[in-house]
């Protein structure tokens, strides 16, 4: 174990470059899984309707009776991370508090714990977790070979939204895509317009990191190294995710048995679903198959 000890330190802590949290707030958080690790979502099917038999004198005119069953989708909360972080006394005051307790939380859920949980999330919805059959017979959309240039991006995106819209996945969706595979979109044929200048379109739609909204979609940047393997962007109607955080524990003991010092302690119990009746609310397009 490595200490740095200096003759005299500065008091002013040195912060790594960061981000903050492309997708915490973003998802239904309509259930709740306050005391149990598991919940069962319930749905309806539906049937398909008969026609009416008017003439018919025995048996029931409305068709046969069947009795109406109910679909389990079971979601099980997996991501259980924590940290141990102790400051020795000595080391502490060596260093001019640049260990200070106070800080360290607060660093770890910064560093850590965002960039760890916003990866977890986009490949939650990309492999459709809690869905059987994504993709393919549970619902969702993944589209295969899609390569965006400035010529096609718009065009391509707006294809893939009406894709969902034609499986009426309609509510409010987000599009979270890549950092390099925006630039194609900021350089679009069709966003330029002609005579238009690059600067012009910076002036109009990039806000605050945000692009802003295309055909309806609220647009999120994603860092290149964030987006699972292979996606160039997704397409997300925001009450088709989940995205529980069951256990939030941040911790300062400053007499711990064990240290002559404080204890700083973190744990974090969280996960990410899409749900089953509404997993046409994801659409995916990967550049490979």
């Amino acid at each position: 174990m490595a200490h740095n000890f200096e003759s005299k330190a500065a008091k002013r802590l040195v912060e790594a470059y960061a981000k903050r949290s492309i997708t915490e707030g973003v998802f239904s958080n309509k259930y709740d899984w306050d005391g149990v690790a598991t919940i069962r979502l319930r749905s309806l099917p539906t049937y398909q309707l008969q026609q009416y038999d008017w003439e018919k004198v025995n048996g029931s005119r409305f068709g046969p009776l069947v009795e109406q069953e109910d679909k389990v989708q079971p979601l099980t909360i997996t991501q259980d991370y924590a940290f141990n972080i102790a400051i020795d006394k000595r080391n502490n005051n060596s260093t001019l508090q640049a260990k200070a307790a106070g800080v360290i939380p607060a660093n770890q859920v910064k560093y850590e714990l965002i960039p760890q949980t916003d990866k977890y999330r986009l490949n939650a919805i990309a492999t459709g977790n809690g869905v059987t059959g994504f993709g393919s017979t549970g619902g969702g959309t993944i589209q295969t070979g899609v390569s965006l240039t400035k010529a096609n991006a718009i065009e391509t995106i707006m294809t893939s939204n009406a894709a969902m819209n034609n499986l009426f996945a309609t509510e409010d969706r987000v599009l979270f895509i890549k950092e390099t595979e925006v630039i194609k979109v900021k350089l679009a044929d069709q966003v330029l317009g002609a005579g238009a200048t690059v600067q012009d379109v910076a002036d109009r739609i990039i806000k605050r990191g945000e692009l802003g909204v295309i055909d309806g979609l609220h647009i999120v940047k994603v860092p290149d190294s964030y987006m699972p393997t292979g996606v160039v962007y997704m397409i997300v109607a925001k009450d088709a995710v989940v995205a529980p955080t069951k256990i939030k524990t941040l911790r300062v003991l400053n007499e711990h048995p064990d240290v002559d010092g404080a204890v700083c302690q973190g744990r974090f119990l969280y996960d990410c679903f899409v749900i089953a009746e509404h997993a046409n609310g994801v659409l995916v397009a990967k550049s490979t198959t």
